[in-house]
């Protein structure tokens, strides 16, 4: 097993430690795209007077960084010709409206050429003869103020609120008409647009949505209507226009489920659909991390060739595809967008132990073009890997963040963190709950169980196994490290995690007395109420667990952590949303009532008018309460 050398972290008595109050420092990078010269990306910033992130304009061009906007809202862009970009935005704080700005790139500001009528529109693209995609969510059905009516599925959607009968759909716009592409009921989840045409992911339906909605080709000079893969055929995760059809990564899902990881294939308004060959990795990058919440790509057409990002074990890797698959780079982080400029590859990315910066990739290495989260003065604990076996005996690697002022002769508490997913990967980019944790004393632990991304389909196939071999995988690893780190007190453990990770800290309590303390977040408890109230629950509950409330009740009790909740003796904080609709709050006050009930200690601490991204993009002073919450809890029992 891997052995500690002496310098694995940065150890500089008078670096500052990290504080939950940083957060209002980071700069979160994203949306990076390029034309001709160009390119422009966003940086957000959390503001915690107004409680929102400030997300702003920049521009990259010969090197040189400059920021082109200052109110806070210009997140959603497109290029309107090589000189010019367009923005959504409502500068004027108008009710109910949208405004669309065009921003010269040579200069001045931006001005106002249009005012909607709808407080959501969005840019899809720009077509040459400068009309406007715009993509806008309406309410298909009466709009009360006092009463929702439900009859569809899903009737809510995480982070989207109530849906029924809400579509999101596709108008064009130019020199003040506004022309609607889509029927009342087609609802568009992915639209691109390229060559003059768009793309859409998506379907008309009524009662219940299709997991596999049909992909269209649209002629907006005709309003013209192609199907390129008819409905029910493949999976789309992401695709990507290209002169010759269009690319698209996609799964027939029969092998392994909803999260089987997707094949490339092309199809065109005059070819078929082709696989051009079995990739059987993610596509895009799953590393997580709580500084990262603005969106990127993973896809991208360039000189007739397909990039695209993949996650392999705890990083982001750059492949190309012409005839065949051809790694291009390996970034020992994340990427979370990338684009070409002059044929240098630009990119946003996290390195180790670090936060988000735009970077030029020249000569197979990274040259820095922003310095916006400098952390000269900050300490960083950088993580350090653990070779343990897993449940089969095959070789799998955790990772520790070491306690700030690290003394070999003192004894420190620890915190094992869990993510989401299951399908989701813990690497070694700068997280700011870990590195908090380790500024205030702790080791803090983390590992990639099977059921994780980043590997085969096999390795994150737990179908019908969660709380079995995951379980058995996380407590070997805990064993691994308590063996490998003398000086981290066994009998000072806390454990936390959200989404999956709090269903597995909800299992582990009722499992294992060894943690003195857990925080359980955004969890599951119960599969046979989550099946009936999540918004995913009716397919995800089945596909995962393999049964179903008329198949088999007793399969679903038995992964259930709240049937286990009568051996609990840990005290744990539980922290939910109220809009969180993919772990209902009925999840978490199931266990914290069974909890209380046998008279364990146990907190909850609920976010109004957050969902289940709350940690990661929640409102500012709500992930600083949040952070408040699990650090209290955690010093007050392992401390």
């Amino acid at each position: 097993m891997k052995r500690w050398a002496t310098t694995f972290f940065l150890q500089e008595e008078n670096m500052k430690p990290t504080t939950i109050d940083d957060l209002y420092t980071y700069s979160f990078l994203g949306n990076l795209k390029s034309r001709d010269q160009t390119a422009i990306f966003v940086k957000a910033v959390a503001n915690e007077t107004d409680n929102t992130y400030d997300q702003v304009l920049y521009q990259w061009k010969n090197g040189t960084v400059r920021p082109l906007t200052s109110f806070g809202q210009e997140s959603n862009f497109a290029f309107l010709d090589d000189d010019t970009i367009v923005f959504c935005g409502n500068r004027k704080k108008r009710e109910g409206k949208t405004s669309i700005y065009e921003l010269s790139l040579q200069g001045g500001e931006a001005q106002e050429i249009a005012t909607l009528d709808f407080d959501n529109a969005q840019i899809a693209g720009c077509l040459g003869d400068g009309t406007l995609v715009l993509l806008i969510r309406e309410d298909g059905q009466s709009n009360e103020t006092d009463y929702e009516v439900f009859d569809e599925i899903p009737f809510y959607v995480n982070g989207a609120g109530i849906t029924n009968k809400k579509r999101a759909h596709l108008y064009l716009w130019k020199e003040g008409e506004l022309t609607s592409l889509t029927s009342p009921l087609f609802d568009a989840a992915m639209v691109k647009v390229a060559n003059d045409q768009i793309y859409v992911v998506g379907e008309e339906w009524k009662r219940k949505s299709s997991l596999m909605p049909a992909l269209f080709q649209v002629d907006p000079s005709q309003s013209a209507w192609t199907t390129l893969i008819e409905a029910e055929t493949l999976s789309i995760q992401d695709f990507a226009p290209a002169k010759d059809g269009v690319y698209v990564f996609g799964s027939d899902c029969v092998r392994f489920g909803l999260n089987e990881n997707p094949d490339l294939y092309r199809v065109g308004k005059d070819q078929p659909l082709q696989k051009l060959g079995e990739w059987g990795l993610c596509v895009g990058n799953t590393v997580g991390t709580d500084c990262a919440c603005v969106g990127g790509n993973a896809l991208l057409v360039h000189e007739n060739a397909l990039y695209f990002t993949t996650t392999v074990e705890d990083h982001v890797e750059l492949y190309r595809f012409t005839d065949r698959f051809e790694r291009i780079f390996v970034m020992e982080g994340t990427i979370q967008a990338f684009t070409f400029v002059d044929g240098e590859l630009l990119l946003i990315g996290a390195k180790t132990a670090s936060l988000q910066e735009l970077y030029a990739v020249r000569d197979g290495g990274l040259r820095a073009c922003t310095t916006f989260n400098d952390e000269a003065e900050r300490w960083v604990a950088v993580p350090q890997p653990v070779e343990y076996a897993g449940f089969d005996g095959g070789r799998m690697t955790g990772y520790v963040l070491y306690p700030k002022d690290f003394d070999p002769n003192k004894t420190y508490p620890g915190i094992l963190d869990i993510h989401g997913g299951p399908k989701t990967v813990y690497g070694t980019v700068f997280y700011h709950e870990m590195q908090l944790w380790a500024s205030e004393g702790y080791f803090v632990f983390y590992a990639n169980p099977h059921g994780s991304d980043g590997a085969s389909n096999e390795f994150a196939d737990i179908r019908g196994k969660y709380g079995t071999i995951d379980y058995d995988d996380l407590m070997r690893f805990v064993d691994q490290v308590l063996t490998d780190i003398p000086q981290l007190d066994a009998s000072r453990l806390g454990v936390t995690g959200g989404s999956y990770g709090g269903f597995m800290t909800n299992w582990i309590i009722g499992h294992t007395n060894r943690f003195r303390a857990a925080a359980s977040q955004r969890s599951i408890s119960n599969w046979i109420s989550f099946s009936q109230t999540s918004d995913i629950g009716p397919y995800f509950t089945a596909d995962q667990q393999g049964a179903t409330m008329d198949g088999d009740v007793e399969k679903l009790w038995f992964h259930s952590p709240l049937k286990y909740a009568k051996n609990v003796t840990t005290p744990t904080l539980f922290i939910h949303s109220d809009e969180d609709y993919r772990c209902p709050l009925s999840e978490g006050v199931q266990m914290l009532n069974a909890l209380l009930d046998r008279d364990i200690e146990a907190r909850m601490c609920v976010f109004h008018g957050e969902n289940h991204d709350l940690s990661r993009s929640g409102k500012p002073q709500h992930r600083v309460r949040r952070l408040t919450e699990i650090t209290n809890w955690m010093n007050d029992h392992l401390k």
